[in-house]
């Protein structure tokens, strides 16, 4: 038995509509690109959406938009995906790392509250793992804009307003095992039409009457149908990540050793924490089954940075493990990865 950690959903509309975008010899950035925009941009009830070549491009270009440059600083959270550090670095700007809340793995709003300095220039606020993230109001309070990372959370509601709706600016990711998929791809959107414009402006460098740093982060016509496609299929998408989240819940739970997810937000990954130092036990036992489980996060960014402090992180770090989820996950399947774990929970037991 292997059991992939993900999978894209992908099916007989998708190779229809790339078949289609072929034969039509429009393989650049075209009308389906500016459909798959309009139609992202509608769907979030923001005034304007640009299609980007990948997620940390869509970052990087959503920095620029709200003007972050050489010597600002950007507050980011510690357990996130290093594309935080590179997009920040690309402007030039100093990231300020911070701790999390270690119930919900997001971002901790007092630890953010303390990393202000007169420099901060922007703040990240990543919806990890398509939980949401509660208190947007006290991050919009401490001044500086903030940039939603929606590469998770697409689909996902905080306080009754959908995830990307709340910052001056969101970015999301349309890479192969995200909520949708593109191949890669992402998107920044936003409801100030100028900072459109500037994404808009940036993402090519081509045919300007002026000249400054501009970028090639095109999306193509063959993504911009794929997108569109699995933007119709994102309802069911979500309604099946939610179905086998709440198998999971139901085989789980009650067993010793292991903490549920936050019960909210979309599962984009299904993580659990396992107590009492056994991670890599389980971890290795599950993956010798062929269950493939991970960290959810590779590594925090303040270790690369050599940063010390971080006690939440750390602690989320050595305890949190991703089990498989997506909607070509098998409910059977399901069943048998839960009953892998409650077996590998016992015999780490047994060996201590």
């Amino acid at each position: 038995m292997r059991i992939p950690h993900s999978m894209p959903t992908l099916g007989k509309e998708e190779a229809k509509g790339l078949q289609e975008v072929l034969a039509s010899g429009m393989i650049a950035t075209g009308e389906e690109v500016e459909r798959f925009e309009r139609e992202m941009s509608s769907y979030l009830g923001l005034r304007g959406a640009v299609a980007i070549a990948s997620g940390t491009a869509a970052l990087h270009l959503s920095l620029l938009t709200i003007g972050v440059k050489e010597g600002d600083e950007v507050i980011i959270p510690s357990f996130t995906c290093s594309a935080l550090l590179n997009a920040v670095f690309h402007c030039r700007a100093t990231p300020r790392i911070v701790d999390i809340d270690e119930e919900t793995m997001n971002i901790s709003l007092a630890t953010t509250r303390k990393a202000l300095t007169k420099r901060t220039a922007a703040i990240i606020i990543p919806h990890m793992f398509g939980n949401p993230v509660e208190n947007m109001n006290g991050f919009l309070s401490l001044g500086p804009p903030v940039v939603e990372d929606c590469a998770q959370s697409l689909g996902a509601t905080s306080c009754g307003r959908m995830t990307g709706t709340w910052g001056a600016v969101a970015m999301f990711s349309f890479y192969a095992t995200k909520v949708i998929t593109t191949g890669h791809g992402g998107m920044v959107a936003s409801m100030d039409e100028k900072i459109i414009e500037q994404a808009r402006d940036l993402r090519q460098y081509d045919k300007k009457e002026d000249y400054k740093v501009r970028y090639n982060f095109c999306m193509t016509d063959l993504q911009g149908r794929m997108g569109r496609i699995q933007m119709g299929k994102l309802p069911s998408f979500l309604k099946m990540r939610e179905e086998r989240a709440q198998l999971y819940d139901k085989y789980i739970k009650g067993l010793k050793g292991v903490a549920l997810p936050p019960d909210k937000g979309i599962y984009y990954r299904y993580v659990v924490k396992i107590s009492e130092g056994k991670l890599k036990r389980v971890l290795d036992q599950l993956q010798q089954e062929g269950i493939e489980v991970q960290r959810p996060v590779f590594r925090p960014l303040h270790q690369y940075l050599g940063l010390d402090g971080f006690e939440a992180t750390e602690r989320v770090h050595a305890e949190a493990l991703s089990l498989p989820l997506y909607p070509r996950l098998e409910p059977e399947k399901v069943s048998s990865i839960a009953l892998c774990l409650s077996k590998a929970l016992e015999d780490s037991d047994s060996n201590d």
